[in-house]
C-alpha cells in the first residue's frame, strides 16, 4: 500500500510538472500522453529511489513520451521540467517530511494541491520576468535634435501610444521636461511652465520664433481631455542609427511613471523604423 501511495504522489507531481512545461513551452501534447509520461517517470524512481541511473532513465522516458522522440521537440520543455521539478519538489519535500496523512487519498490530494499551487506561483513570476524582458527590448538610447540643439536621452517605445498631430497625421512622442530642460530655449520655459492643460490655448502664448514648428495637441486620457503644445523636432536617431520620421514632441512634467527609466515615450510607429533598420543589417 505504501508503494502505491508513493507512485501516486510521484505521478501527480510528474503530471503537474509536465502540464506546467507544456503550457510554458506552448506544446500541443494531450493530457492522456502527459498521464502516461507521468507514470513512466514515477515507476522507476519508486522501485529504485536511490539510483541515479533510474532517475535519469525516468526523466528521459518521461519527457520523450510527453513531447516526442525528436531531440528538438523535447529539449526546450525538458529544461522547464527541471526548473519546475526543483521548485515544486522542494515544496513537497518539506511537506512530506513533516506531514503524512493516514488516508492515502488525502495525502495524494494535498500533494497535488501543493504542487499545482507552487507551480502556479512559479508561472506567475516567470511571466513577470518575460514581460519585463520584453519591455526592456523596447528601450533604447537616442539622440534628439530640436531647437538647433542636441541631447541624448533614453527612450521607450510604447505600442499603446497612437497619438498623432491631427492636421498632418504625424506621430506625437512624449518627453520628460526635466530630461530636455537644459536645451529648451529660455523664451519657452516660462510659457511652458504656465501652460494650463485644461484650457485650449492659442499659440500666441508661444514666442513667435517657435510658433512655426508648434501645434496644439489634444490629449484624451482616463482623467479626461487636455491640451498640450507639440514641437516638431529636427531629427531623432534611436538605437544603432534608426532615424524616426518627422513628428512632434510633447513635454510632460509628471514623468515618474515612464517605464524602464526612460525619459521619453515614443509613438508605436517607432517600431517600424527599427524593423526597417534591422532588415538591412545583413544585406551584403
Amino acid at each position: 500500500m505504501y508503494g502505491e501511495i508513493i507512485i501516486s504522489i510521484n505521478m501527480v507531481f510528474n503530471y503537474a510538472i509536465l502540464s506546467f512545461a507544456s503550457r510554458m513551452a506552448k506544446s500541443q501534447t494531450t493530457w492522456k500522453r502527459l498521464l502516461v509520461a507521468s507514470f513512466i517517470g514515477a515507476f522507476p524512481v519508486t522501485l529504485f529511489p536511490n539510483s541515479p541511473i533510474a532517475i535519469v532513465i525516468a526523466f528521459l522516458g518521461m519527457v520523450v513520451c510527453a513531447f516526442g522522440v525528436s531531440f528538438t521537440a523535447w529539449k526546450g520543455p525538458s529544461l522547464i521540467v527541471l526548473i519546475g521539478a526543483l521548485f515544486a519538489g522542494g515544496v513537497l519535500t518539506v511537506f512530506t517530511d513533516r506531514f503524512m496523512f493516514s488516508d492515502a487519498r488525502v495525502t495524494v490530494f494535498v500533494c497535488a494541491l501543493l504542487a499545482y499551487i507552487s507551480l502556479y506561483l512559479l508561472k506567475t513570476k516567470w511571466l513577470d520576468v518575460r514581460i519585463a524582458r520584453q519591455m526592456s527590448s523596447y528601450s533604447y538610447a537616442s539622440v534628439l535634435s530640436i531647437w538647433e540643439r542636441t541631447t541624448t536621452i533614453q527612450v521607450f517605445i510604447d505600442t499603446g501610444n497612437r497619438c498623432i498631430e491631427p492636421l498632418t497625421g504625424e506621430a506625437v512622442h512624449f518627453v520628460s521636461f526635466k530630461a530636455v530642460e537644459s536645451i529648451i530655449p529660455k523664451e519657452l520655459i516660462e510659457p511652458l511652465h504656465t501652460w494650463n492643460t485644461k484650457d485650449m490655448h492659442q499659440l500666441s502664448k508661444i514666442p513667435k520664433k517657435y510658433q512655426k514648428n508648434a501645434r496644439l495637441i489634444r490629449l484624451q486620457t482616463v482623467q479626461g481631455a487636455s491640451w498640450a503644445v507639440g514641437f516638431k523636432f529636427d531629427q531623432w536617431v534611436i538605437g544603432k542609427g534608426s532615424e524616426l520620421p518627422t513628428g512632434y514632441i510633447v513635454l510632460t512634467k509628471e514623468d515618474n511613471r515612464y517605464p524602464e527609466g526612460a525619459a521619453a515615450i515614443l509613438h508605436a510607429s517607432a517600431l517600424e523604423s527599427l524593423t526597417e533598420e534591422r532588415g538591412t543589417d545583413h544585406v551584403a
